[in-house]
């Protein structure tokens, strides 16, 4: 298999994926709930100040 054909059918690959997610309702991707926001928070704030107040 070439390179050019390689890349021809792994943009058709991407493309086909962009096209099934467009098409897909909000409730097939699933749902955000308080878990979620709780997960996002620690993750994104609380263990980065930690980790800096640490490293001081």
């Amino acid at each position: 298999m070439s390179q050019e054909q390689n890349t021809a059918e792994l943009i058709a690959d991407l493309e086909q994926r962009i096209d099934t997610m467009q098409n897909m309702g909000d409730a097939e991707l699933g749902t955000f709930n308080r878990l979620d926001w709780v997960v996002l928070i620690l993750i994104s704030i609380v263990i980065p100040v930690i980790v800096v107040v640490i490293a001081r």
